[in-house]
């Protein structure tokens, strides 16, 4: 039981520690969201009925970074498939975001 608390302890401290400005980009975003799907398939292949309590948090502010509305959309659903939609819909604005985020590449000059 100690080994579970500990083990739940690092997960949330490794959110935690994230540093913000990695955050703010749609495409590390995007690779997080990767992380989150492959723990809530974990939810799904072990049969739990709701997510558990360490994901809800990360998952509710990277919904909220995708997009102002999904977490509120989102209410109090923990089902792990219905946070999976939610998930999709945060992994699809957050591609917009991208591609809207990108710069023209900078061009070097080979000749003077």
């Amino acid at each position: 039981m100690i080994q579970r608390t500990v083990a739940e302890q690092q997960r949330a401290l490794y959110w935690h520690r994230r540093r913000l400005h990695e955050r703010e980009v749609p495409r590390h975003l995007l690779r997080e969201t990767d992380q989150l799907m492959f723990w809530l398939e974990e939810c799904l292949v072990q049969r739990l009925k709701i997510v558990p309590g360490w994901l809800m948090p990360r998952l509710l502010v990277l919904l909220g970074q995708a997009h102002p509305e999904l977490p509120r959309e989102l209410g109090h659903e923990r089902r792990p498939a219905q946070v999976m939609a939610f998930l999709y819909r945060a992994q699809e604005a957050l591609m917009e975001q991208s591609v809207k985020a990108r710069k023209p590449a900078k061009i070097i000059r080979l000749f003077r």
